[in-house]
């Protein structure tokens, strides 16, 4: 997703195969694996299937892949060898229509698509014909979705109630409200106030309960995006372990956000560690925030503990990576790059 800073409201603004070498870097302890990925390779881009802002990707069971295009508010279906099957959904607010896409999961042969403008999650089937839509309630600055199964999400609270996180199934009717927030629910967003907190180096209340949520259908891992702490969870609410992930770049990210919020103008930068996870055979894979421009970003693998084992670093010269999945058949790895309007591909072994 690209990089997000909230003004009034949150909003975003804003070749290439894989050598696998060890890399000695004594910044590393020894446990943890080091891969260098040389090169990426192009999947789609604009003038082929007409895919403008790719920002989520997520592959289908028969091997096809749902990719969002923020900019035109549609999804594309593209098949495994890279040939455009259809597109579907259009800016609106009409049944299958799109204000915002924040992000689209996979559960079977449904596809989930998550419009955090209009608290909407839109199902389609994996021909692109719409099915059904739900409305769901979040409290959260950041409403953050996942799917468990065709009816049963998870969702952010952003606190209320004392709560973090919820699971609302809508073909009975229940939501299980669980989870200790960081922070308390925003009911009125102060800006100044929270300008205030990041220049002084603290975490804003308004970040403390943003969260990026994904699930295994057995599970469900919140990642706390303004602390970098990973929560794994039962589907009763129950919390299985908690672990602070020091990720490579985290002191970087926040002490530049830090120096922005001194020097902003009136505007609140955001920030946040990572921009995509997810989990492959009960291990978490996070794709990581990058400090700068001129830097790599990072594949970190987590084992089912939490505990970091792998960081595959990426080409620094492509653009900026949204979000990834992954093809498990393959052992091909995808990445969105809103930036560059394409979705590439590498060889990676995760």
């Amino acid at each position: 997703m690209p990089y997000k800073y909230l003004l009034f409201t949150c909003i975003i603004l804003m070749i290439i195969g894989c050598s696998q070498n060890q890399d000695d870097s004594s910044k590393q302890p020894d446990k943890i694996t080091m891969v260098s990925v040389d090169t990426l390779f192009t999947f789609t881009d604009f003038e082929t299937h007409n895919i403008a802002q790719p920002t989520e990707i997520a592959i289908l069971e028969n091997g096809s892949m749902a990719i969002v295009d923020f900019d035109q508010k549609q999804i594309s279906l593209v098949s495994k060898s890279g040939d455009l099957i259809t597109t579907f959904g259009r800016e609106g607010r009409g049944p299958g229509e799109f204000i915002r896409i924040d992000n689209l999961f996979v559960t079977d042969d449904v596809i989930h698509v998550i419009d955090t403008n209009q608290n909407m999650i839109s199902k389609f089937d994996t021909e692109g014909n719409f099915i059904k839509g739900h409305t769901y309630k979040s409290a959260a600055i950041l409403k953050e979705v996942t799917a468990i199964g065709s009816t049963k999400y998870v969702i952010a609270t952003g606190g209320i109630d004392s709560t973090l996180l919820s699971i609302t199934d809508f073909n009975t009717d229940s939501t299980l409200y669980f989870g200790t927030p960081k922070g308390e629910s925003i009911e009125v967003v102060n800006l100044q106030e929270s300008l205030n907190q990041l220049k002084n180096g603290e975490i804003p209340d308004l970040f403390k309960n943003m969260v990026t949520l994904r699930t295994d259908h057995d599970h469900i891992y919140a990642f706390l995006n303004a602390y970098s702490i990973l929560q794994k969870y039962d589907l009763n609410g129950n919390l299985i372990w908690e672990q602070n992930i020091e990720l490579p770049y985290n002191e970087d990210i926040f002490n530049a956000t830090v120096e922005k919020a001194k020097n902003s103008p009136g505007g609140l930068p955001a920030y946040t560690y990572i921009n995509d996870l997810e989990v492959i055979n009960e291990e978490i894979v996070i794709l990581s925030n990058r400090k700068n421009s001129e830097v790599p970003q990072q594949l970190i693998k987590v084992n089912s503990t939490g505990e970091i084992t792998d960081i595959y670093t990426l080409p620094a010269h492509v653009g900026y990576l949204a979000a990834f999945d992954v093809d498990n058949e393959s052992n091909t790895v995808y990445f969105a790059s809103s930036e560059d309007g394409m979705v590439y591909k590498s060889p990676i072994s995760l």
